[in-house]
């Protein structure tokens, strides 16, 4: 008896061996013709926590709903050449959904193609982690574009906690009149922080470009936007409202936004969130041909407490300076006959 225990505890200690010096690792899946998976979604009933899913270059018209933890969906040739969306015969909202509770969700290198429907009460999302989706879900947005067909309620939105959105592309468009549009939309109805906006390009024709606000109790914190494009927006290139606090908003350029390059709002935000922005920081960034640089709202009953951070702007600058061509031959021309002379005549020596 006691040699058969000996033995089971010794398989028990072999298994246990071999499964951590093997352990069960994520699965790569690939969609497209002639691959496993025809479609996304295929893949996506198949995915299991901390898979990949690789999509080869193609049109895939359908809507996505990231539900597995941990994923990656990743395409293979980049968004020139990979398309999602909209789903043929659907009239829903957001082309890609990521919920909740999924810890690291990647998106990267889609073309994703907004419904050209125009109902009302239709509010077209590109990429979308709606507020009621913040909890446990940082959302890696990477290199995709999103293109407008008809309207546009968001390109890009997050709202949970360490998500990064970085080199996208987000073509703009009008919505209806009952709400506005933006680019990249971080919004909380509850409590998120550590965002990153960075190297994305953001074209104009929405109503803001980058929208950083709060709604209800919401808290916003520590969201960095740096080096990105953004420009002719109908209202304001960023707009900063709600109870958002530490916002850095370093080296971008921002131009062509005939109301204003970037506005903070100190007026509830139009009634839907409490509180007002503290500790915005606005550095080195290049304002060019708005209607105003930086606007603040300021609401008469916005209580300031004493030492509580105000927006801090430093080391902006203007359009660019550029010599015309006439202008720059003329100090070319000087400056060589200055150090070779003038048509053989040197006036010194070399």
């Amino acid at each position: 008896m006691k040699k058969i225990k000996s033995i089971i505890i010794g398989i028990l200690l072999i298994v246990s061996i071999l499964t951590i010096l093997n352990p069960v690792s994520a699965a790569t899946l690939e969609v497209g013709p002639g691959k496993t998976y025809a479609t996304i979604n295929a893949a996506m009933g198949a995915a299991g926590a901390g898979d990949t899913i690789l999509v080869y270059p193609g049109t895939y018209n359908e809507n996505i709903n990231i539900t597995v933890p941990n994923l990656t969906l990743k395409s293979v040739a980049g968004r020139d050449s990979t398309i999602i969306g909209p789903g043929t015969g659907l009239n829903q909202n957001t082309v890609i959904s990521i919920q909740s509770g999924l810890g690291i969700i990647t998106v990267d290198g889609f073309t994703v193609i907004l419904s050209p429907d125009k109902l009302s009460g239709y509010h077209p999302i590109g990429i979308g982690q709606r507020m009621g989706a913040a909890a446990g879900t940082a959302s890696y947005i990477f290199n995709n574009k999103i293109k407008v067909t008809g309207t546009l309620r968001n390109g890009i939105q997050v709202s949970g906690e360490n998500s990064q959105i970085v080199g996208n592309i987000v073509e703009g468009g009008p919505l209806t009149v009952d709400w506005g549009s933006s680019g990249i939309l971080i919004a909380a109805s509850t409590t998120t922080k550590n965002i990153l906006v960075k190297n994305n390009q953001l074209l104009g024709q929405m109503d803001y470009g980058l929208g950083i606000i709060t709604w209800g109790s919401g808290v916003v914190s520590d969201v960095v936007v740096e080096n990105n494009i953004i420009e002719k927006t109908v209202y304001a290139g960023i707009s900063i409202g709600g109870k958002v606090s530490n916002t850095m908003v370093t080296n971008n350029i921002i131009k062509n936004n005939p109301v204003n390059g970037l506005e903070e709002i100190h007026t509830n935000y139009y009634g839907y969130a409490a509180g007002n922005p503290t500790g915005t920081k606005v550095y080195y960034n290049q304002f060019c041909n708005n209607g105003k640089d930086i606007d603040i709202y300021d609401d008469p009953n916005d209580i300031y407490v004493i030492g509580e951070p105000r927006l801090d702007a430093r080391g902006n600058t203007g359009c660019p300076t550029t010599l015309p061509m006439n202008k720059f031959l003329s100090i070319f021309k000087k400056n060589f006959e200055k150090n070779h002379g003038n048509g053989g005549n040197a006036s010194g020596t070399d």
